[in-house]
Order: structure tokens, then sequence, then C-alpha cells
């Protein structure tokens, strides 16, 4: 859950080198935002991965923003290869994006309007996500669950930010 609903303004933030509204102007980011010991987020991010290889040339690009740990480790461990950023020391971005979850994704469109959101977990958003994909990239859409065993839903985790509290 989050406070920060689909149709919203998607809040400006600079972390390390990355600034949103400069990424924006490539076109869409998901922004993934994880702690590296919840299991969800284990379990969703090499799904997130699959996503951004096949869309993830041209008008898209997947960032991850991790609220503890050392966003390297969690990258090594699920072979990642796009950007991890760190909102560990003072979670100020998780706080601006009102998380309550994690895994928690927001689809930010370059006007800066959240397109789309997901938290947990959930088999028919991420298809969604990747229907919004295939239109925006020209790519057919990406079958990203191919076992039957891959259960619809996973509980995120309490969000650091949120905890916190």
């Amino acid at each position: 859950m989050t406070d920060l609903p689909k149709d919203s303004s998607a809040p400006d933030f600079k972390l390390g080198d990355f600034q949103l509204t400069e990424m924006l102007k490539k076109g869409s980011v998901l922004l993934a935002f994880y702690k590296p010991t919840c299991p969800t987020c284990q379990f969703a991010f090499p799904y997130i991965e699959k996503i951004h290889t096949y869309y993830g040339t041209g008008p898209f690009q997947v960032i991850g923003i991790s609220q503890e740990g050392n966003p390297q480790d969690f990258s090594n461990m699920y072979s990642l290869t796009f950007p991890i950023l760190s909102d560990t020391e003072t979670l100020t971005v998780s706080s601006q994006y009102k998380l309550i979850y994690v895994p928690t994704f927001f689809l930010v469109a370059p006007d800066r309007k959240i397109d789309w959101v997901s938290i947990g977990f959930q088999k028919e958003e991420l298809k969604t996500l990747c229907e919004k994909l295939s239109k925006m990239t020209n790519k057919p859409i990406l079958e990203t669950f191919h076992d039957p065993e891959v259960p619809k839903s996973k509980m995120g985790c309490g969000a650091k930010n949120f905890m916190e509290k």
C-alpha cells in the first residue's frame, strides 16, 4: 500500500548522480523500491530483471531503490543489470513516495505522472505492466511467467521508512 496513487505526480528526487527529471527526458522510468531482506523482494526482482532486459532499451528504464544494506550485494546476488540506488541513510525518497510495503513499483511517465503502481508481487499487475511497456516500446508482450507454479501474489514486507515511524 502507498498513499501515492496512480495518476498523481511523482516527486522529483536526486540520489547520487541520478535525478528523476533528467532520466524522464529519455522516457518512462520504473522505480522499484525494495529491502534485500524481504523474501517477496527476492522473489520479485528476477522478474523485474526479465522485464528490464526485454524492454529496457529505448523509452523505458528500471531503477532499483534499496532501503537497506549494500545495493551492489543484492544486485550481484540476483544478477540485476539495471541501476540500484541507495536510500538507506535518510529514507527521504521512500518517505516522499509514501511507502508502506516493499516491494513497491511505480511506473513514472515522462510528464512525471504515475502511470502504474504495484505493491508486493502481483502476477496480473506485472502482466499489465508488460502490456503497457509493449505499447510503449512497440515490442511484443513479454510472456514473463512460464512456470504454472508461480503464485498469483505474494504479500510484501513493511517498508523501512514506515516501520521506523
